[in-house]
């Protein structure tokens, strides 16, 4: 094939510098040797570069809700003082956050503009979030072929993340749920089809679930205020979650001393306890009344209904999504209590609203040889088999350990058989467990940190990065603890220094509590 030009422009836009780390790292690709690569921001490229031969490729960020970055605005007012523009091929990968309404906004508004003008787009336009290294590694061998006489296949590659969100979520068809233990409250593996979606996510990430309320609670509060109004005017309202905002709303509007005193800074203890277990029927046949809040007052009074977040247990390329969660379920006030995702997700045939959104510090991080601990409790398994099921599709092996922590070993072994495959595959090298109820004594990660310290301690010191993943409660305050003990004595700790504070300086801690 001969290639389509003897130069090559690349400009970039860039804000926080990742554009223009991509536009040098495609110039410095050997394969665009041949092409003399010239990388320019985009406000330095002058008109007659817009009329001339050379092909270019623009990599560029959207600033805010879709504008230019700084160096890239006099490029815009370029473009739209140039009537024609016939002459010019390019080629656009833009870089966006699809939690923007104008996700990628500047580089949509560029690639309108050219086209307008009569420029020829080489290879389809790239709409890529912040997991963009995964697009830049398909984009740009792409880019090469075209260079080289290959038209045919930048018209064929299709990279656009579609920016879901709240008001435009994917409804994803259910594939697989089954519970994962044999205890109560049982912890259930979810896996949803994502299949079409142009969703990207990676392991670590956050999924976004858009749960209905239960008809139950709906049914409940229509009988409270003595009404079939109630579920069609709190179907969409937030049930489950009541903030305080809500409380003092209903304390000015009920006048109960009981609210007001219990919101009091002095009683806020007492505040979360009752707010853990509490749903809005609790709250009102506790400080109100029919005639003291009346239902279209509580309707104006509370939010639409939160959606619901849970870590992603599966890897971006696998075109399905897993979730691991735990049931909510019990009895508070004599009437059982359930959570408004959990039981929506267990109940409910699909197909299931979701979004996604990046998680970028929980990603795998540190180079090839960078040991890794990975430490959860719980469903708080969930990130950490995402990122060994990342490990395992991309062929990664490092150095891995894994502390799992649950009550009883024939109960609660989350996902026992994949991570014994796993070790088995070499994707996981060390698998430490933890179950706190099996013994004479209570036995947990922090126990288990301690009796393996002649394991993790070497991988410390070899820059190890650590993974946490589990309830906040009381977690990051045991396992810190432990791991302060074994750095104890590590030449890297300054006079008041301590383990945790040296993995947090140095980027090696990776939490997700909740």
């Amino acid at each position: 094939m001969n290639t389509i030009a003897k130069h090559l422009v690349i400009g970039y836009g860039s804000e926080s510098g990742n554009a223009r780390a991509l536009a040098q790292q495609l110039a410095a690709n050997p394969a665009l040797k041949a092409f003399s690569p010239e990388v320019l921001t985009l406000d330095e490229i002058s008109p007659g570069m817009l009329q001339g031969d050379d092909p270019l490729l623009i990599i560029s960020a959207s600033f805010g809700d879709g504008e230019p970055p700084g160096n890239a605005e006099a490029f815009l007012a370029l473009l739209q003082a140039t009537p024609s523009l016939s002459s010019l091929r390019y080629a656009i990968f833009g870089l966006g956050d699809t939690s923007y309404p104008h996700f990628c906004g500047f580089t949509k508004q560029v690639d309108a503009l050219l086209q307008e003008r009569g420029a020829t787009a080489l290879v389809n336009r790239v709409d890529a979030d912040s997991n963009y290294r995964q697009f830049f590694e398909k984009w740009t061998p792409v880019v090469e072929k075209v260079l080289h006489g290959d038209l045919e296949a930048g018209r064929a590659l299709q990279l656009q993340v579609k920016a879901y969100g709240a008001g435009e979520a994917f409804e994803a068809p259910l594939l697989e749920r089954r519970q994962l233990n044999t205890s109560d409250p049982a912890a259930w593996h979810i896996r949803l089809d994502t299949t079409g979606s142009g969703m990207l996510w990676r392991a670590g990430d956050t999924v976004y679930v858009m749960a209905e309320n239960d008809p139950q609670l709906l049914g409940a509060l229509a009988k409270y205020y003595g009404s079939f109004e109630a579920p069609a005017l709190l179907r969409h309202k937030e049930l489950r979650q009541i903030s305080k905002g809500v409380l003092r709303d209903l304390a000015k509007l009920t006048g109960n001393e009981k609210l007001k005193e219990l919101q009091k800074f002095k009683n806020r203890k007492a505040l979360e306890e009752y707010l853990y277990h509490a749903d809005i029927l609790d709250i009102l046949k506790d400080f109100a009344s029919p005639e003291s809040v009346p239902l279209p007052e509580l309707a104006k009074l509370l939010s639409a209904c939160l959606v619901r977040a849970y870590s992603i247990a599966s890897h971006g390329e696998a075109g399905h999504l897993d979730l691991c969660m735990r049931e909510v379920s019990y009895e508070h006030n004599g009437r059982p209590h359930k959570g408004t995702a959990t039981r929506w997700l267990l109940s409910h045939e699909g197909p299931f609203r979701i979004y996604c959104r990046a998680n970028p510090g929980f990603h795998l991080a540190g180079s090839a040889d960078t040991p890794l601990i990975l430490v959860g409790t719980g469903t708080g398994i969930a990130p950490l088999i995402g990122l060994l099921r990342e490990m395992q599709a991309q062929g990664i092996r490092r150095e891995t350990v894994l502390i799992f922590g649950e009550k009883h070993r024939s109960e609660d072994f989350l996902y026992e058989d994949e991570l014994k495959a796993l070790q088995q595959e070499g994707v996981l090298g060390t698998l430490i467990t933890a179950f706190s109820r099996d013994g004479a004594e209570k036995y947990y990660v922090q126990n288990a940190i301690a009796d393996h310290a002649g394991t993790l301690l070497p991988l410390l010191d070899r820059g190890a990065h650590v993974y946490l993943c589990g309830n906040k409660a009381h977690l990051e305050q045991a396992v810190s603890g432990a791991v302060n003990t074994l750095m104890e004595g590590s030449s890297e700790l300054a006079a008041d220094d301590t383990g945790w504070k040296l993995l947090q300086r140095q980027g090696r801690l990776h939490l997700e509590l909740y």
